[in-house]
């Protein structure tokens, strides 16, 4: 009787654990949600993606604006904990794979911000066709920093921006410090070193063209290009007349954007331009808002095996305490008009 009992209890336990997993790992699952297609043409390429439905009337509804990199349209599978959390709150959820990725056509390192931004408009009117009578706006991300404030309140109902970067060169300058930083390279060798790779790069970027040879290994002819386009891209001048409703946060721990340095200047440029502007700096969160402590590093594929395998385990629970919920309380306050 008394083994009996032992292992009664032993089954117990393994299937709550199982069944904490199995819940845990339905935040990375996106097939079982409702959805459908949401390909359309913009800029003369058919770009392929999905729109989720919640299981409920709609609240409001998105369209994701990816930061940098081959992304597609689910960030490689990074987006469906936030997609589940924005699912789950009644918020309606468009993405697509960048030109060239995935079922799109093009090249993404071909385009332009005002090329992406073009992008983006075309995908609101077609969601805004789909659901007339709730809010539609646009979520984006780190790069998207240089997209959103291209928007107009005519074309977007809100906006929500993750880790967005005002400066291109200044946020260089910073990603490059932070790395030397992290390294262990002390203050004035760092000041030196980024000074230095700023002069180089200007010889590097003010060329016209260049020859591979000419170029580090880990820089291709079209990401050359690409940069090139988009050395001294600011944001600043788009901001001051941006008159979409905005959410911008950013993590305070981000190793990727200044995040101080930025939140200060959208708090100097946009946050009187609407009463329901939220500047946000985030305590203890990475340039994605997770949380700091397991997560920060300024590329995901820098995480050790086991910090992949917690994020799998944790799901949305990955993200700082609290910041998916303030999140989409926001966009839900901005579909019922509050």
């Amino acid at each position: 009787m008394r083994i009996r009992n032992i292992l009664f209890v032993i089954f117990l336990v393994i299937v709550i654990v199982a069944s904490l997993l199995l819940w845990r790992l339905n935040d990375l699952d996106l097939d079982g949600r409702r959805h459908e297609d949401f390909s359309f043409t913009a800029n003369g390429l058919h770009l392929a993606g999905t729109l989720w439905l919640p299981d409920r009337p709609a609240l409001a509804a998105l369209v994701l604006v990816h930061g940098d990199g081959p992304q597609d349209r689910t960030s490689q599978g990074g987006y469906a904990p936030l997609v589940n959390s924005l699912l789950d709150a009644g918020i309606a959820v468009a993405s697509w794979d960048k030109p060239g990725i995935g079922a799109s056509q093009g090249n993404w390192l071909a385009q332009s911000m005002e090329d992406r931004a073009d992008v983006v408009r075309k995908a609101l009117v077609i969601l805004k066709g789909h659901f007339t009578h709730i809010s539609v706006g646009a979520m984006g991300f780190s790069q998207a920093g240089w997209v959103i404030p291209k928007l107009s309140h005519r074309e977007a109902d809100f906006a929500v921006l993750i880790g967005g970067a005002v400066s291109w060169q200044q946020q260089g300058d910073y990603y490059t410090d932070t790395r030397l930083r992290l390294a262990g390279v002390p203050t004035e060798e760092r000041k030196r070193e980024v000074a230095r790779l700023s002069r180089s790069d200007d010889g590097l970027f003010g060329k016209q063209q260049v020859n591979r040879v000419d170029l580090p290994p880990d820089l291709t002819p079209e990401r050359w290009a690409f940069i090139r386009k988009k050395r001294h891209a600011d944001a600043t001048k788009d901001l001051r007349g941006f008159d979409v409703p905005l959410l911008a946060l950013w993590g305070a721990n981000d190793l990727n954007v200044d995040a101080a340095h930025d939140a200060a200047i959208y708090r100097e440029t946009v946050l009187s331009n609407n009463a329901a502007n939220r500047i946000i700096v985030v305590p203890n969160a990475t340039h994605g808002l997770l949380k700091s402590a397991p997560y920060n590093a300024q590329l995901t594929r820098q995480w050790p095996w086991y910090v992949t395998l917690r994020f799998l385990l944790e799901g949305r629970h990955a993200w700082a305490p609290r910041v998916l919920d303030t999140i989409c309380n926001w966009i839900a306050a901005r579909g019922t008009g509050w």
